[in-house]
């Protein structure tokens, strides 16, 4: 049953989030791996707080994690997807739960949270056979480089078609959009970014000339980039100290590259850290290094910039778009090492600009916020439907 919420005039529903994939829980404390469960877990609880009724279907790889469960509050159900043959087999799994999911919770909207089309279009398929309204959000940009000629032809021909019957698709940027509009009509889709959930500011002594990357170690984060940046830095500042933080499939070349260059002393490898600990590096850092190639919306930058440090990003569309032009944050021209290293030298060694991006970049952070976000997606669903 569907009512308007006195406080906002939205319409409150009942929503299936379907996600690609979803956070876990590890003694007791909520574990996010990456962008999309970020997202899921994020639109999951400001739906529940905002009054919705809300349910999560998601997928693991991880047999221990399947079956229904009370995940912090939400109601979820993880099924099993096989490491071998994901791609050929998600969309049937994502099909045959979704339209599982729908007859049990009868949703008034499926949203659906994946990185490619891929998993999205077998849910999609399910909630338009069950009559079902379907918003799609796309997380990661697409891109065909890399990738073999049958899932490209796949994606191009088969599952955009079903992608284009969902009633609504978010875009998390402007590029995205544009990206998207070469194959799905421009009505259908709405540029929304993404959220950051909390400040991750607190009161911490700056560890002096600190450099911090935050992401997932693939290369299209481009921290080869950044770490060969580094090499010029360290000539001016010899006690420059990288942070990285995160996992991914790059890190021992990652490391071989940091010993090829004699970097030991200055690049330090944190892992995955939990929200606590990443609040606290962010806080320790005195600038935030973003050296991405590609993205749908770079959330490391704006929680980085919700705790007040100041920016150097390349200038893909996303991260110009983040940064207002380089209003709130200094680009570099993507891929340039050297002009990478001058700009994190200028800004270490300027206290005045440092303490300027500072104050801009956590006011800008504040646009991006969970609650103004959602919000923003709530009123998509609400349009799907006529107010009586």
């Amino acid at each position: 049953m569907t009512f308007a919420s006195q406080e906002t005039g939205v319409i409150l529903l009942k929503i299936l989030l379907v996600g690609q994939w979803f956070v876990s829980e590890d003694n007791g404390k909520i574990v996010i791996p990456g962008g999309t469960e970020r997202y899921v877990y994020g639109l999951a609880k400001q739906l529940q707080n905002d009054g919705y009724e809300v349910m999560v279907l998601s997928a693991t790889m991880d047999k221990g994690e399947t079956g229904f469960n009370e995940l912090d509050g939400l109601n979820t159900y993880i099924f099993k997807a096989p490491a071998k043959f994901y791609g050929y087999s998600i969309d049937i799994l994502s099909f045959i739960y979704t339209l599982k999911f729908i007859r049990r919770f009868n949703p008034d909207v499926v949203h659906v949270i994946a990185t490619r089309y891929r998993f999205a279009a077998g849910a999609i398929a399910a909630a338009k056979i069950m009559k079902v309204k379907a918003v799609y959000t796309r997380t990661t940009l697409p891109h065909s480089e890399g990738r073999r000629r049958l899932p490209v032809l796949l994606d191009d021909w088969f599952f955009t078609k079903i992608v284009r019957q969902s009633d609504s698709i978010i875009a998390l940027s402007r590029v995205m959009k544009d990206v998207m509009e070469r194959e799905i009509h421009p009505k259908l889709i709405e540029v929304i970014p993404s959220f950051i959930m909390r400040s991750y500011c607190s009161k911490a002594e700056k560890d002096n000339n600190r450099v911090l990357f935050v992401g997932r170690l693939d290369r299209l984060k481009g921290i080869e980039h950044l770490i060969k940046s580094l090499c010029y830095v360290r000539k001016e500042i010899p006690e420059v100290r990288l942070s990285i933080a995160g996992t991914g499939d790059l890190m021992q070349h990652l490391k071989q590259l940091v010993s090829r260059y004699g970097l030991e002393d200055n690049v330090t490898f944190e892992g995955h850290l939990g929200e606590d600990m990443l609040v606290d590096i962010y806080s320790r850092s005195e600038i935030f290094v973003f050296p991405s190639l590609r993205e749908g919306m770079p959330m490391a930058l704006l929680e980085a910039m919700s705790a007040g440090l100041p920016v150097v990003a390349f200038d893909i569309e996303p991260n110009v778009e983040a940064l207002g032009g380089g209003k709130y944050g200094v680009l570099v021209k993507a891929g340039d090492v050297k002009g990478l290293a001058r700009e994190i030298v200028q800004l270490l060694k300027n206290e005045g600009q440092k303490a300027h991006y500072s104050k801009v970049s956590m006011e800008r952070s504040k646009e991006y916020s969970q609650e103004t976000i959602v919000r923003r997606i709530e009123e998509v669903y609400s349009d799907l439907f006529e107010v009586t």
